[in-house]
């Protein structure tokens, strides 16, 4: 089994990055684009002229073919434009020659650009063109490579400067398909999108968290340890962390019944697993792709698939299905893994709750990661050691417990039962994740109404198990149903009852977190439809996110938000969410449900903009939050005068009197 979990995880890692998006940062070579003529009527022909110059030791790959079906070799150059409705493709594009060599890794001969590429593009204007008021840019797609190693193929935006270009001779034409007028109905999405939030060039804002953390490292080293520390105490509050509580006592009650297993130093072995695991790979996808990494680590589907399937599979073997299943062979190979007393599974449990728990990114991570993002190294890997040990420190003592338990006089009946209950509730969590990856893909399959289906029988079933109705067959009889069976059957018969009145459309608190959003039918209905989302110049529609609590209308547009803020002479409040976050949930649905924070939300423009998505507009929506405010914790809400003022930042919190101090500011500003 250890072997299987293990594949499971590395295999989500890597197609994990393979997907990541380099920041900017990563650039490794100049570019400067001009057109043939300042202005141009309609159906003027005339051209644009990119030039790139690449550092020394780098490469690119020529323009992009039609290529063969099977075709499998480097990411090749692409380029269009944003906007894309200002003018059409009008013949092949001139290029400098491309070095033709053999790329041994790929066994294939293929164009490579070398120190300095030349790109003409002819072009036919569909309207008037005004190059010193239209802002219109190049979008350069291409992947950047060493002779050893290539970084993820990455989107950069080059202005087209307010000069006319001399023309280059030796250039020749390419046989690109390429059209520089982006037809897709993705990119298209994508260009209007990258357009709306025009204030992304001024200097980045500092979040609360961020003025707190540098607050804190002015005091000392010590005073900035203790407060990563009650940062990971107030993070166990977070709904994120509670899906790994069966997980832990489950995992720890199987290695618990062989006699060889230590608790105290598996115990002390996961609680470490955590501390360096969660340190490490939040830093390291941090140093690397960019202080957004993490959360695209975090809400990437491939890995919440992963995360469901490790889950499932350890269920099953709490149920003994591994026995029923698989061959003897197999079987002793197996549970020699699963329950030996090696510690790389303890490790590799300690390695999956760090990357279940990073998806809530909670302010400190979120914070930090940003700082490793901008080359400080030694303040962001204390504060997350310290942070994680207090994370830690609970499931310490929840993978204690099991070996405790086992010591008791004839628990072993006991363990068996709550063997079996506990993969009832790994099932449960499961559902979790395979929503987040339906959330994501925007599948449509697992609406509220099944995800609680699911959980209300897994509940019934644990009902039915206690009160030894049905039976695994490794199970005893149950001969008399005594006292601790009634009581646990009564706590799972209210929490049956109480998930059968969310199936019915009620508010359930604290779970209605991990449930997808009310707004879920809406938001699949979107990606039928093709609108996603309103563009730059076009007026962004109004939606209600609603519940028997709360109804308010939110903007997803923040050009058209800003406008209409300066229109109606209100302050402009906005949500950074997620699709796949657990606490922005919690927030949506329990605080702004409240009637006190409702009433100063409604004297509001509310703009809402998600930004776990891969395609736009969602990462022109991260891209927003990281550049203007610095930051990439989710949620973040943020409060703008008309003018773009900043009045203050807020994350995720349980306290409604903070909550409602923060809000307090924006409505006692006067305008």
């Amino acid at each position: 089994m250890k072997n299987l979990i293990t594949f499971l995880i590395i295999s989500a890692l890597i197609i994990s990055n393979s997907i990541f998006l380099k920041a900017e940062d990563d650039k490794h070579f100049k570019s400067v684009a001009m057109p043939s003529k300042l202005v141009v009527k309609a159906n003027e022909e005339f051209s644009i002229q990119l030039t790139i110059t690449i550092d020394k030791g780098w490469h690119i790959y020529e323009l992009n073919k039609k290529l063969a079906d099977d075709y499998v070799g480097p990411i090749l150059t692409e380029i269009t434009f944003n906007p894309n409705n200002f003018f059409k493709l009008s013949g092949k594009i001139k290029a400098t020659p491309p070095k033709v060599k053999y790329d041994s890794a790929f066994s294939m001969k293929i164009g490579t650009y070398y120190g300095r590429a030349v790109f003409e593009i002819p072009l036919k204007a569909s309207k008037d063109i005004d190059f010193s008021n239209n802002k219109i840019q190049v979008i350069l797609y291409t992947q950047q490579c060493t002779e050893t190693s290539c970084l993820p193929p990455t989107e950069f935006k080059i202005n087209i400067l307010k000069e006319i270009f001399k023309s280059e001779t030796g250039l020749n034409q390419t046989e690109s398909v390429q059209s520089p007028a982006i037809t897709s109905e993705v990119k298209d999405q994508k260009s209007d999108q990258t357009t709306q939030h025009s204030a992304v060039g001024n200097p980045a804002q500092k979040t609360e968290s961020q003025e707190q953390s540098i607050e804190m490292q002015n005091r000392g080293f010590w005073s900035y340890i203790w407060f990563a520390m009650l940062q990971g105490a107030l993070s166990l509050l977070t709904p994120c962390v509670f899906p790994m509580i069966p997980i832990t006592v489950s995992f720890f009650t199987k290695r618990s019944e062989k006699k060889k297993s230590k608790g105290l130093v598996d115990s002390l072995v996961y609680a470490l697993g955590i501390m360096f695991t969660f340190t490490g790979i939040g830093v390291l996808f941090a140093g690397i792709y960019g202080p957004s990494g993490i959360q695209d680590l975090a809400t990437n589907p491939w890995l919440n698939l992963g995360i469901a399937t490790i889950f499932i599979v350890f269920a099953l073997n709490l149920f003994g299905a591994f026995e029923i299943q698989l061959p003897t062979g197999v079987l002793n190979k197996l549970n020699s893994k699963s329950q030996g007393s090696g510690i790389i599974s303890v490790l590799l449990m300690g390695l999956t709750f760090s990357l279940t728990s990073f998806t809530c990114t909670v302010p400190f991570v979120g914070t930090t990661l940003v700082s490793v993002g901008h080359g400080e190294w030694f303040y962001p890997i204390a504060g997350m050691l310290a942070f994680s040990a207090v994370f830690a420190a609970p499931f310490f003592l929840l993978a204690l417990f099991p070996s405790a338990l086992n010591r008791v006089p004839r628990a072993g009946g006991w363990m068996n039962n709550i063997k079996v209950v506990m993969g009832f509730l790994e099932i449960a969590a499961a559902i979790k994740f395979l929503s987040n990856a339906d959330l994501v893909w925007m599948w449509g399959v697992l609406p509220r109404e099944l995800f609680l289906s699911i959980w209300l029988a897994c509940t019934v079933m644990i009902i039915l198990y206690i009160l030894g109705i049905f039976r695994l067959h490794h199970d005893a009889p149950v001969d008399s149903i005594g006292t601790p069976r009634v009581v646990f059957a009564v706590i799972f018969a209210s929490i049956t009852f109480y998930l059968l009145i969310g199936l019915y459309g009620k508010p359930l608190g604290e779970l209605d977190a991990f449930l997808p959003p009310p707004n879920y039918n809406e938001l699949m209905s979107t990606k039928q439809s093709g609108n996603i989302t309103a563009g730059a110049n076009t007026p962004a529609p109004a939606r209600s996110i609603s519940t028997s609590k709360e109804e308010l209308i939110w903007m997803d547009n923040y050009q058209e938000a800003l406008k209409l803020a300066k229109e109606k002479k209100k302050m402009l409040f906005i949500d950074f969410t997620g699709y796949t976050c657990t606490n922005c949930r919690w927030m949506e649905l329990n605080m702004f449900s409240k009637n006190e924070i409702k009433s100063y939300l409604e004297n509001m423009i509310l703009l809402r903009l998600y930004t776990d998505r891969r395609n736009e507009p969602y990462q022109s929506n991260k891209n927003f939050q990281k550049n203007r405010f610095n930051s990439i914790e989710l949620p973040l809400y943020v409060i703008y005068t008309p003018e773009e003022k900043l009045i203050g930042t807020k994350a995720f919190t349980r306290d409604v009197s903070e909550f409602m101090g923060f809000l307090k500011k924006g409505a006692d500003y006067k305008l």
